[in-house]
């Protein structure tokens, strides 16, 4: 079931606070409100209708307000969480919420492939660059993009727990990953190193906590992919040493 919002129009829907968690890539996967049609599939107990609330128009009264980009509206979505969570951080905020908080049209199986990379993307033998603007990471080959999926990072939930910035490296992988803190899955995992952070333990890995909350929530560092199709590739494709580099275009 998925929440979906869409993300041209100019209504936001109060989203709630399900339990996410993830320790920088060893726990599990852990978005604004806005909303322009809600679609559920039926349910045992149907969830109660949200609430539409108008939003100012940021044009001149009169004038059509420009169309929300799926990046906006993830964005959107994701700030509204970390508002949620900076008052009170002691409740994941999708919390109380029978569907994933996604943009109307959204797809975990592919995202568009960027206009423009960091030079490293397209000067390196094989990489992965993740845009933490977009939300989107891109798998490079010789230069070349090969394709292009949504990810969900750690940095809405603060400080201590945001990705990585910059280059690193593969360091190890787990096809059958488990959290030794939470007990929970972490398939497909792919640890990374970081050049300029000591921190260990996050991760690309098939995350069910992104497929549940969609971007009302974060992990605790990891960056989480909510399809199986694209970690399958991302397994078969990188090896231990190949680099990884996130950014913000």
């Amino acid at each position: 079931m998925k929440r979906l919002i869409g993300y041209g129009s100019v209504l936001i829907v109060g989203l709630g606070g399900v339990t996410a968690a993830t320790v920088w890539g060893e726990g599990r996967q852990g978005n604004a409100n806005i909303a322009i049609a809600t679609t559920r599939l039926a349910m045992a107990k149907p969830a109660p209708a949200p609430q539409a609330v108008a939003m100012a128009p940021a044009t001149a009264p009169g004038a059509s307000p420009a169309p929300m980009t799926m990046p906006d509206a993830v964005r959107a979505i994701q700030n509204a969480a970390t508002t949620k969570w900076t008052a009170n951080g002691t409740q994941e905020p999708h919390v109380g919420e029978a569907s994933p908080a996604l943009p109307a049209g959204f797809t975990f199986d592919t995202a568009a492939t960027p206009a423009s990379a960091p030079g490293i993307c397209t000067k390196a033998k094989r990489i992965i660059c993740a845009d933490k603007t977009t939300y989107v990471a891109t798998a490079y080959i010789n230069g070349e993009p090969q394709f292009s999926f949504p990810f969900r990072p750690g940095d809405g939930r603060g400080a201590s727990f945001a990705t990585g910035d910059g280059h690193g490296r593969i360091d190890w992988k787990s096809r059958h990953h488990v959290s030794s803190l939470y007990g929970t899955p972490m398939p497909y995992a792919m640890f990374i190193a970081w050049d300029e952070d000591a921190r260990r333990g996050q991760a690309f890995h098939l995350s069910y906590d992104f497929q549940r909350e969609g971007y009302d929530g974060f992990s605790h560092g990891c960056m989480g992919v909510g399809s199986e199709a694209v970690m399958q590739r991302m397994w078969e494709t990188f090896k231990p040493g190949d680099e990884v580099y996130t950014y913000r275009s």
